[in-house]
């Protein structure tokens, strides 16, 4: 694991969004310590203890909650981004159901600034794909960082990257298993995304 997140680190990648469980963590937290310009950010875990404390622990800089937590849109989710706020952590939802989970969220206050969302150009759980991009592109008070940007695999980086660079998505999460991907994902992902212009 630890491997991973070095080659994606020489190539240019400065952090990991992690869920606390397995060794990714611990990965995680030892990049930190190696490197002072390391991030990590997570997502809660979806199960009845949410571990916001191991995220605490490896210094989170923003947390968000679990999509299958915040797309039943219920008060559980208010009281887990209240949470993640008392640590002076950054709250933030993650989504698998981003259109009625973002509207939610921001017709009710809650209290986040950052959403998780799946982003990618063939559309792939993005709901109504040309309304997510609309919202996303017109909306300037929260910031959006784009997953399920490859769709596990089944879209080439080049145009998965390049598509994402075209929206306002500051950031993206790239699920990686080897160096190889790590090392390829990351170089053509910061490739298209340092230069993009909105």
């Amino acid at each position: 694991m630890l491997e991973i997140l070095e080659a994606s680190y020489v190539e240019g990648a400065r952090g990991v969004e992690v869920i606390p469980s397995g060794k990714i963590i611990e990965a995680a937290q030892m990049m930190s310590e190696i490197y002072s310009d390391y991030v990590i950010i997570g997502s809660t875990y979806p199960g009845k203890d949410s571990c916001i404390d191991l995220l605490v622990e490896a210094e989170a800089k923003l947390i968000f909650v679990h999509g299958m937590i915040s797309d039943n849109r219920g008060g559980k989710l208010s009281s887990l981004l209240d949470e993640i706020s008392s640590y002076g952590i950054i709250p933030g939802v993650a989504t698998h159901d981003p259109i009625p989970t973002m509207k939610y969220c921001i017709e009710n206050s809650l209290n986040v600034k950052f959403f998780l969302i799946p982003f990618n150009v063939r559309g792939i759980l993005m709901g109504n794909a040309k309304k997510l991009e609309e919202i996303v592109d017109k909306t300037k008070n929260f910031h959006f960082i784009g997953m399920k940007t490859l769709a596990a695999g089944e879209i080439k980086p080049d145009a998965a990257f390049k598509y994402i660079a075209n929206h306002n998505i500051c950031a993206v999460t790239i699920g990686m298993v080897t160096k190889q991907q790590a090392e390829e994902s990351t170089r053509i992902a910061l490739k298209a995304l340092i230069n993009k212009t909105l």
